[in-house]
């Protein structure tokens, strides 16, 4: 009995024990593989790890927020294709693609993506006159480039474009957009790239101005600074209902401009006497572009341009525009990410993957906007999602409200963006790099002029360089302190270099040591204070070594303190 008792227990263990989870089958290896696999998944798919969690009150802010930025990017959009010097079509084509891309990739819920001024002109400098296909395969080879860079994690580039730098390509981008957008405010017709050209055609043409245009282009600038300033005036509002509602008049400023200046027109056309006083915007196509992948060819007449001749005719804005739009991005992901880290490698993959996308799309290039960003923040959102109706609105202009865009000004269109990039304009940072720093503001002038001679893409490789000349030149010429100091036993001259000492900056050092010698007569031994000094290249240990052994001949000490215990180990003075 208690045998078979016994073998009943034993019956039901084994029982028991065949009952495994289906991970247990699975060898250590291959959980590990899957592990990695769904780490990697979550960590590039972000919208994996909010999205469960994802509730109706965040579901409302987005919405409003979406909406906000949808209503906002219409007529930004139209603005920044005609400034890039294509069918305005494109600007709402680059308005829903990377939207929808960075909601699924995206870090940053404020972070709204489309077509911005920067990347307009930046894009236009590189496509002025060229075929329309330049501009998508330029959308598309940048996305690579943004994908690549975030993959091989080289954000750390954008650390050589300084603030002094990014406030004078700011500056400059800002007088060169406003200053182009002169032609369509005063409705003349003129092509021009850098600002001296656009300015001798302006006063070549300024002849031709056509009074409807000028006139609807300045009441235009006058009721989005009025808007604007209802912005302003809601701070000294008590009312909470009233605030609210100045505060949306405010922010639909662009909107309403649109619709009110379109209506104008439209109207206008209606009647077959009357003849309307303003430009127009080209006829729009309706519904949604196709999705095909990008043509690597171009057509210029009845000549076909293959891929290397206009690989060769973009040449450095591979580079540079992936640079810009990058920067522009974690610029933002830092300002709204509240003291968190920024996952940087991630914001280039999906920005990259947003124009790699677009393209496909027909998307001029994109970047976070900082005023849509900005305004998505006060809008109340809450996650990503907003870029879904971000999306939506964009797509329902395009199969709603074609026939309709046709009728917009291009006054009106100059005016938005006027309005939206004087507020770059800053030249109070000049006197203050005047009095903290020479050389930076040697970069920041330096960076501005070329901006304005030859163009925003050579002024920010001209600023970029001039900032990697002062780290050369601090390198080269690190400030010494140097001094005789008296104790109750004896007399030395102390010196103390302010930062690392490299090859550039060796010999100064010893001529420095030298001039102090000289003046005191040889008569006091040295004291070499490296408590500054983490690290130090070949070329400087043996220029150190040579200062001991030249010292030696005068029979006069050097001695060494806070050294670092790694360079301690590689001073030899035998």
């Amino acid at each position: 009995m208690e045998e078979e008792r016994r073998k009943d227990i034993e019956l039901a263990n084994l029982n028991a024990s065949e009952k495994i989870p289906f991970e247990e089958l699975l060898s250590e290896k291959e959980l590990k593989i899957s592990q990695k696999f769904f780490e990697f998944v979550k960590r590039r798919l972000n919208v994996i790890n909010w999205l469960p969690k994802y509730d109706q009150t965040q579901a409302i802010g987005d919405f409003i927020a979406g909406v906000t930025i949808g209503l906002t990017m219409i007529p930004q959009s139209l603005a920044y294709a005609n400034l890039a010097n294509v069918p305005a079509v494109y600007g709402l084509y680059s308005a829903f693609a990377g939207s929808i891309i960075y909601t699924l990739m995206g870090t940053v819920r404020e972070v709204s993506i489309g077509p911005t001024s920067l990347m307009s002109i930046i894009t236009v400098s590189y496509t002025y006159e060229k075929p329309i296909e330049y501009v998508f395969i330029m959308t598309f080879v940048c996305g690579c480039v943004e994908m690549i860079m975030g993959i091989l994690r080289l954000g750390f580039l954008v650390d050589f474009i300084s603030i002094p730098v990014v406030s004078a390509f700011s500056t400059s981008t800002a007088i060169l957009i406003i200053v182009a957008q002169l032609k369509n405010l005063f409705g003349l017709n003129f092509s021009g790239k850098s600002l001296p050209a656009i300015i001798l055609k302006l006063g070549e043409n300024i002849k031709y101005l056509r009074v409807g245009d000028a006139m609807l282009g300045i009441c235009a600038i006058m009721f989005l600074l009025f808007m604007k300033y209802l912005n302003d005036i809601k701070a000294k509002v008590s009312n909470p209902i009233l605030k609210r509602s100045l505060f949306y008049l405010s922010l639909a400023k662009n909107a309403l401009a649109v619709v009110i200046t379109t209506s104008i027109a439209y109207a206008l056309a209606k009647n077959p006497d009357i003849e309307i006083p303003f430009k127009l915007s080209e006829k729009v196509p309706q519904g949604i572009p196709s999705f095909k992948l990008p043509p690597f060819t171009a057509m210029d007449g009845n000549r076909t341009i293959e891929f290397t001749e206009i690989a060769s005719d973009i040449g450095s804005g591979f580079i540079l525009l992936p640079m810009v739009s990058i920067l522009a991005n974690v610029a933002i992901a830092k300002a709204f990410s509240s003291g968190k880290i920024v996952d940087a490698t991630q914001e280039m993959i999906a920005l990259g993957m947003c124009n790699v996308l677009g393209s496909f799309f027909q998307s001029m290039p994109t970047a976070g906007a900082f005023t849509r960003s900005a305004l998505s923040n006060v809008s109340g959102v809450q996650t990503p999602f907003a870029g879904i109706y971000s999306a939506i609105i964009a797509l329902l202009a395009l199969t709603l409200l074609t026939p309709y865009f046709n009728f917009i000004p291009k006054a009106t269109l100059a005016a938005i963006l006027i309005c939206a990039v004087y507020t770059l304009i800053d030249f109070s940072i000049a006197p203050k790099l005047w009095e903290k720093s020479k050389l930076d503001f040697l970069s920041w002038s330096g960076c501005i002029i070329a901006c304005m001679v030859a163009g925003v893409e050579a002024g920010l490789l001209v600023g970029i360089l001039l900032s990697i000349l002062n780290i050369f030149i601090k390198a080269a010429r690190p400030n010494l302190l140097i001094y005789v100091e008296k104790t109750k036993d004896h007399q030395h001259i102390y010196v103390r270099p302010s930062s690392g000492i490299f090859f550039p900056g060796i010999d100064n050092l010893r001529e420095q040591i030298n001039i102090a010698l000289v003046k005191t007569e040889f008569k006091f031994p040295i004291t070499l204070d490296l408590i500054k000094i983490s690290s130090i290249d070949y070329s400087s240990l043996k220029g150190l070594e040579s200062i001991v052994k030249d010292l030696k001949k005068f029979n006069l000490l050097v001695k060494f303190i806070n050294v670092d215990e790694k360079i301690q180990r590689r001073l030899n003075f035998n």
